[in-house]
C-alpha cells in the first residue's frame, strides 16, 4: 500500500530542518547584523560637536550564542538621538532603517538557513 499522505515529505523536511545547527542560524544572524550595519551606518546622523561619530562606534559583536549590534565605548547617547529628550525631537534612525530593511535581513537569515537544509 502507498504512503501518499503527505507525512512522509514533512518527516523527511523535518529531518533536515533539525540537522541546520546552531552555527548555522548564528553565521545567518550574524551576516544579517552585518547588512544591518551596513545600511544603517549611512542614516545616523552626525554630531556637530568635535566628538567621536556614532557611525564610526557602531560594531557587530558575537557572544556566546548571541549576535549583537552595539555602539562601542561610552556611546550611549545614540538612544537620545533615536528616542528624543525634552529639548531635542526623536529622529528614529534605527527603528526607521529596520522597518525600511526588514524583510531583506529575514531573506538573509532564511536563505542560509534553507541552502543547509537542500545540502
Amino acid at each position: 500500500m502507498s504512503n501518499n499522505n503527505g507525512f512522509l515529505d514533512a518527516m523527511q523536511q523535518l529531518g533536515k530542518l533539525s540537522q541546520v545547527n546552531e552555527n548555522v542560524a548564528l553565521d545567518a544572524l550574524e551576516e544579517a547584523a552585518e547588512f544591518f550595519v551596513q545600511v544603517l551606518r549611512p542614516s545616523i546622523p552626525k554630531t556637530v560637536k568635535n566628538r567621536k561619530h556614532l557611525q564610526d562606534a557602531l560594531k557587530v559583536k558575537m557572544e556566546d550564542d548571541i549576535v549583537k549590534v552595539y555602539f562601542e565605548d561610552d556611546q550611549f547617547y545614540w538612544r537620545f538621538v533615536e528616542h528624543g529628550t525634552v529639548n531635542q525631537r526623536a529622529q528614529n534612525f534605527v527603528r526607521s532603517t529596520y522597518s525600511q530593511n526588514q524583510k531583506k535581513i529575514e531573506e538573509i537569515m532564511l536563505s542560509k538557513i534553507i541552502k543547509k537544509m537542500e545540502a
